[in-house]
């Protein structure tokens, strides 16, 4: 009994070199070259992460290149993308899909992998990722073995909303943000997910974009230890050109950084 017991729900003793060998294996390439060489092979199952700019400097776009390289290039991955802010487009994911020479049989696969939950307020979206995880425990995916891809853009949409609606309730603000944090580490343990959320960020004492030193991610001092990867996207001098500096990531050395460029491929290595 005891040996049944232990065989069914035990835990496997793996050392060190197989679990790195098995990280290795589950890595999620973003597609971006120079990006994927940053985060020292892409994303990485378990990790949560964090886009964070200003308005226009490429947060989305790098969201769905991601999803389109995801989805097409690991066939055990579905993609989940809560779109807080509703603009969502499906001509421009498939775009970015066209541009990369897929086929359109391709594309049809990649566009029912890719599942997009639009979201109207902060609870509907604890409450979608609470039921993302309940369907991840169903045997439809338990036994196919499905890996999941979270796309969380933006959090500041329903954060500021909620927040203005409580009359800056700041210990309710705090309780909310314990919240998504908690879903978002079931998610990371319990699926091995790989969940990347969208955030704005804030300028102090400086007028040039591209300055990270007195960046402040917004959501405040609690979330801002959440994420164990921050990425800051900056707009360069030309329009379609973006810089991608480390903010903070485990496995990178701080403030690293790689020169993009929005194409209708999506975002590509300069």
């Amino acid at each position: 009994m005891k040996q049944h017991i232990l065989k069914e729900y035990g835990y496997t003793k793996k050392n060190a070199f197989e679990l790195l060998i098995a990280e290795k294996n589950d890595m999620i390439p973003t597609g971006v070259i120079c990006l994927d060489e940053l985060l020292k092979g892409g994303l990485c199952p378990g990790y949560l992460y964090e886009l964070c700019g200003s308005s226009s400097s490429g947060k989305t776009q790098l969201c769905l290149t991601i999803v389109a390289n995801a989805i097409t290039t690991q066939s055990d991955i579905i993609a989940w993308y809560f779109d807080t802010k509703r603009d969502f487009s499906r001509l421009r994911f498939e775009e970015i899909l066209r541009a990369r020479n897929f086929g359109q049989e391709v594309i049809k696969e990649a566009l029912q992998r890719t599942k997009v939950c639009r979201v109207n307020s902060f609870n509907e979206l604890i409450q979608d990722l609470r039921q993302l995880l309940s369907l991840y425990k169903t045997e439809q995916y338990s036994l196919k073995k499905k890996r999941f891809l979270v796309i969380i853009d933006s959090l500041p949409a329903i954060i500021f909303k909620t927040t203005q609606q409580m009359h800056h309730e700041i210990y309710e603000w705090i309780y909310q943000l314990n919240e998504l944090a908690e879903a978002c580490r079931f998610l990371i343990f319990e699926c091995r997910a790989a969940v990347v959320t969208v955030n704005v960020i804030t300028h102090w004492n400086s007028t040039n974009e591209t300055d990270s030193t007195n960046v402040t991610p917004a959501l405040g001092k609690y979330w801002n230890s959440v994420p164990a990867t921050r990425l800051l996207l900056t707009r360069q001098l030309q329009s379609e050109t973006r810089k991608i500096t480390v903010l903070r990531d485990p496995r990178v050395k701080w403030k690293d950084s790689c020169i993009v460029i929005v194409s209708n491929a999506g975002v590509i290595s300069r």
